[in-house]
């Protein structure tokens, strides 16, 4: 009885690729390709140079600060 039930989830499962593979190449559906994903931080991060914690956003922003002030001088 499992064989059974092995082999039709394997036939289903090649059935579904191979007539989503013809949709796509005939144009009838979008393949569908991931976009990537913001990473969001959460919590709050420590500020060696202030010995303060920040929000990432904030915490990134004063990086990019520091890092222009140090190019600058």
């Amino acid at each position: 009885m499992e064989f059974m039930l092995a082999v039709v989830g394997i036939v289903l499962l090649l059935s579904m690729t191979t007539l989503y593979m013809y949709l796509v190449e005939e144009d009838k559906v979008e393949p569908h390709i991931p976009t990537p994903v913001k990473k969001t931080y959460r919590g709050n991060f420590w500020d060696a140079e202030t010995k303060q914690f920040y929000k990432w956003d904030k915490l990134m922003r004063l990086k990019k600060l520091r890092e222009q002030n140090d190019t600058t001088q």
